[in-house]
């Protein structure tokens, strides 16, 4: 009955993504909505796909205080944004925020970034590089409307020497976290990788506290993830650098002062490498505070897609579980906290396809489902994310099979 739903549930998606590619070309022409222009462009790339949004990069959802879902991604070198108030049966013809054909970051865990607050704002974040050595700096687009106008791009700190791989979170008090791999002491003190630096904004992301490093050590190219605790503040989990260019990961949370405590280790798997990965962890914590993280490593205790949590609010993590057979082409994990059920997806490569495999825990991580797949597609895809209001929980996934996805999954108990 579970895997029934869900594919049911994925033949309705395709379906709504055949109505976005109606809308993307009902307003041929226009500079903001770039309609039949963008749905010509799809056609003229190098492209597989005929699907809508099946030619984008990547492509990033959330849903705003007021149950609308945001969608932003990129495609042919530029930002888009489009709105749904049905939860992805319609939507909005799509904003065109940016162009970053100047810089493109195409790097694997390289996409636009997106938040919106309870008071109407909606901020996205991406970055392009600014020179041949990888340094790139951050680009903000901010709204005051729920997303249907923005203001013109800016960069966040022009003076910067690099700022990579924004990530955004909106607190509980509704002052937005901006976090970042930022390379201001790589150069001056010699030190490996990059650092993790913040900002604070209060009024919807249309400025920002100057910005302050937490942690001086962090692998560069990786994504940063982020989540609130039951208390409302952030908690990041990221890819540092140890002594010995061991690259393991660590969780590390924000304050009520707004400063970050120190960084927590979540397992020694002993990856020692001064290459980058380009895959990040992904963290999310319950209501009681357990805090449950997966990531991908090659260390020399394991190698592969893991899970662990704590029971102890990240003081303490349990052995690490693995994702996936040990023989699989496994990668990108995400995890997702709704009340008291978690969910992890990743991604496996059996020679012919991409798969998205799922499991469920319906008691905050202590015991979990069969893996199975929810859904596959051939050709390139994008990373498989999950995101959710108080009611709902979604797999959103972008290939150029099949376009955009946005699958609901249901508690299979």
């Amino acid at each position: 009955m579970f895997l029934s739903e869900i594919r049911f549930r994925t033949l309705v998606a395709i379906a709504v993504a055949a109505t976005l590619a109606l809308l993307l070309a009902s307003r041929a022409g226009a500079q903001t909505m770039p309609g039949m222009s963008m749905m010509h462009h799809m056609a003229a790339r190098p492209c597989e796909s005929a699907q809508p949004l099946g030619c984008a990069d990547s492509a990033t959802p959330a849903i705003a205080p007021d149950g609308t879902l945001l969608l932003t991604w990129t495609q042919d070198q530029k930002v888009y944004l489009a709105r749904s108030k049905d939860l992805g049966q319609s939507w909005t013809l799509p904003l065109r925020l940016g162009d970053v054909s100047e810089g493109f970051d195409g790097g694997g865990d390289a996409r636009p970034q997106l938040v919106a607050d309870a008071a109407g704002h909606v901020l996205v974040a991406y970055d392009t590089f600014k020179d041949k050595n990888w340094n790139a700096q951050i680009w903000l687009a901010s709204s005051s409307d729920g997303g249907a106008h923005f203001d013109a791009p800016r960069v966040f700190e022009p003076a910067a020497v690099s700022q990579r791989l924004p990530v955004l979170d909106v607190a509980a008090s509704g002052k937005i976290l901006m976090v970042w791999q930022d390379k201001r002491l790589s150069g001056p003190q010699k030190l490996p990788g990059a650092s993790i630096a913040y900002a604070w904004s209060t009024d919807g992301g249309r400025t920002f506290s100057p910005s302050t490093l937490a942690a001086n050590v962090s692998c560069e190219c990786c994504r940063i993830g982020v989540t609130n605790g039951p208390d409302g503040l952030p908690i990041l989990a990221f890819r540092t650098i140890f002594p010995g260019s061991v690259r393991d990961h660590v969780i590390l949370r924000f304050l009520p002062t707004g400063a970050p405590d120190k960084p927590q280790r979540v397992s020694v798997d002993d990856w020692v490498t001064d290459a980058c990965p380009h895959q990040g962890p992904s963290i999310a914590v319950s209501g009681n505070g357990r805090v449950h993280v997966a990531w991908y490593t090659q260390g020399k205790a394991r190698q592969g897609l893991f899970y662990a949590s704590s029971k102890r609010e990240g003081s303490a993590f349990g052995d690490p579980q693995r994702l996936g057979n040990p023989d699989d082409v496994t990668s990108r994990p995400f995890v997702f906290v709704h009340g008291d059920q978690v969910w992890r997806v990743w991604k496996a490569f059996d020679g012919h396809a991409s798969q998205v495999l799922i499991q469920h825990s319906g008691n905050d991580g202590r015991d979990w489902s069969v893996p199975s797949v929810i859904d596959s597609a051939a050709g390139r895809s994008d990373h498989p994310l999950l995101v959710g209001d108080k009611d709902h929980v979604f797999l959103s996934w972008l290939s150029s099979e099949h376009g955009y996805q946005l699958i609901e999954l249901k508690d299979p108990q």
